[in-house]
């Protein structure tokens, strides 16, 4: 019912997940991020809590296989698991377990990792990676929305997409950069890239009121001199 992408930018070490569904809410379930430590995608039949046992498998040191280890044998069920994991090191890996629902399908390499469920072509989460790469010269939050738009363009879920989420943290914050959501829409892309708009250009002044808040620009309301 779900598909998605981890990923690391090279340049800045900033870390961020990309996840479309056709249940709604997907934002809330799926994608966990911790800065300086990695990515976890948790779907198919989610388990959020399998996402806790991967960041600490990972903040010990571990690599990506080992955290996708750790999740699966710490899981009653592991055969309905869809896992994908990047480290802060931009090691990758995948899990796909044995009733995964339809259609489904799974890539890795470095700084990245996709999987998907339920897809109309098994190879969206492999051609997403493949491009997500060759965008290196784009920010990350652009690179994840244009990776996932090509899910969407070659045929994405069988049961159509309702909700979408988009997590960025960068390495110099623990909380995140971006957290937007759309929980319930027909057109979901769409709306994230309209909310991205909007709140792009905002990005980087929430994280400098957090910081360095005397250094912070206008707030651009009412009372605000």
């Amino acid at each position: 019912m779900t598909f998605s992408v981890a990923a690391r930018c090279a340049t800045t070490g900033a870390l961020g997940a990309i996840v479309t569904s056709s249940s709604p809410a997907v934002g809330a379930r799926c994608p966990w991020i911790k800065s300086n430590v990695g990515v976890i995608l948790t779907q198919n039949v989610t388990d959020p809590r399998l996402a806790d046992i991967g960041l600490t498998t990972l903040e010990k040191g571990y690599d990506a296989q080992a955290a996708i280890r750790t999740m699966t044998a710490a899981s009653d069920f592991p055969e309905y698991r869809q896992l994908a994991v990047v480290n802060a090191n931009g090691d990758a890996s995948v899990f796909t377990g044995d009733r995964a629902l339809g259609i489904h399908g799974e890539f890795y390499a470095d700084n990245v990792a996709c999987i998907g469920n339920l897809l109309s072509d098994s190879t969206i989460p492999k051609m997403m990676g493949h491009y997500f790469n060759k965008l290196q010269d784009s920010p990350l939050a652009e690179r994840l929305i244009s990776t996932i738009e090509l899910g969407f363009e070659m045929g994405g879920e069988l049961d159509g997409e309702h909700s979408i989420a988009l997590l960025i943290y960068h390495p110099d914050a623990p909380f995140a950069y971006v957290d937007l959501r759309i929980d319930y829409s027909d057109d979901p892309l769409n709306d994230l890239k309209k909310l991205w708009e909007i709140y792009g250009p905002q990005s980087e002044n929430y994280k400098v009121r957090a910081l360095e808040p005397e250094s912070a620009p206008s707030y651009g309301v009412k009372g605000d001199e």
